[in-house]
């Protein structure tokens, strides 16, 4: 199977969504292990341990993803970097994947070699040298960088999570960051298990965005739409969560909110940026829309 083209692909996608309204879901978060080399603060994941699947169970599910409607796959963990079954490693399962899907993107911590051939490629970055350390519980922000800097990949993208401990220095992170990357996404932390000490409060949420969109507006990279970091200010959006498909790594898939079968759902605290996003371009918005394209595909 070969990548449709950018016309094609545009216009299945008006085919499906908006001439057929199919309530199928359009991009796909793929847990491909639990297990991981850090022990980060504001994760719930490498917790939970279990069995990592088998390369033929990896191609199943991106199957079955692809099949229930999915056409971007997110690869994530865990660390999805650590994923291997004999021989196979997650240059065998990205490789898979880009034959199927339009763009395939990956979140990793950025300790291990960046060397993964995905369209899009997300480190996690939570603040500065202290600061990420101290969230990460490793001494890695040197050894992160050090690997973005080395890295042949096209577009690596830094991805930060916002939280009680971060937010103060987010802005000097992005202004940092400005050159070391090709763009900046934000996402606000969600309480998992009502691990509330890192929650950030609305009132400093909305003076943070405030700051990010006058980074964005100067020129720095930050990718999320202008629309969107003004509607996470309240959570002023509406949720069509059925567009975002879950696979987790013994191979059950929910179609909905990413905290479905992971956690409770709490709509008042969330803060997960891609579905704001998604949701509004679904709604038509066309600055949610270019961020998207910019995002996934590189287009101005």
């Amino acid at each position: 199977m070969s990548r449709p083209s950018p016309i094609r692909r545009n216009l299945s996608i008006v085919w499906n969504y908006v001439v057929r309204r199919h309530k199928t879901p359009f991009l796909a978060s793929c847990k491909l292990t639990y297990h991981c080399n850090l022990r980060c603060a504001q994760c719930p994941f490498y917790e939970l341990g279990g069995e990592t699947p088998t390369y033929a169970e990896v191609i199943a599910m991106l199957e079955k993803l692809y099949q229930r409607g999915s056409r971007i796959v997110m690869f994530e963990g865990g660390e999805p970097m650590l994923w291997r079954d004999g021989p196979r490693t997650i240059q065998d399962v990205v490789a898979e994947a880009k034959r199927k899907f339009i763009a395939v993107g990956m979140t990793t911590n950025g300790t291990l070699p960046l060397s993964a051939e995905t369209d899009v490629l997300w480190v996690s970055l939570d603040g500065l040298a202290q600061t990420h350390n101290r969230l990460r519980n490793a001494e890695i922000f040197d050894r992160v960088i050090e690997n973005i800097k080395r890295s042949t990949h096209p577009r690596i993208l830094a991805h930060i999570t916002i939280n009680a401990v971060n937010f103060a220095e987010v802005p000097d992170l992005i202004r940092y960051l400005r050159g070391v990357v090709k763009g900046i996404t934000v996402q606000f932390y969600y309480p998992y298990h009502a691990r509330d000490e890192l929650f950030l409060d609305f009132e400093r949420r909305e003076r943070l965005l405030d700051e990010i969109l006058a980074l964005k507006k100067a020129g720095y990279p930050v990718l999320n739409s202008s629309v969107a970091l003004e509607k996470l200010k309240r959570n002023q959006w509406r949720c069509v969560d059925w567009l975002i498909d879950n696979a987790n790594p013994d191979g059950t898939m929910s179609q909905g909110c990413y905290l479905r079968g992971r956690d409770d759902i709490d709509c008042a605290r969330c803060g997960f940026s891609p579905h704001t996003e998604i949701s509004l371009a679904f709604q038509g918005n066309p600055w949610a829309i270019q961020a998207g394209m910019r995002i996934f595909f590189g287009s101005k």
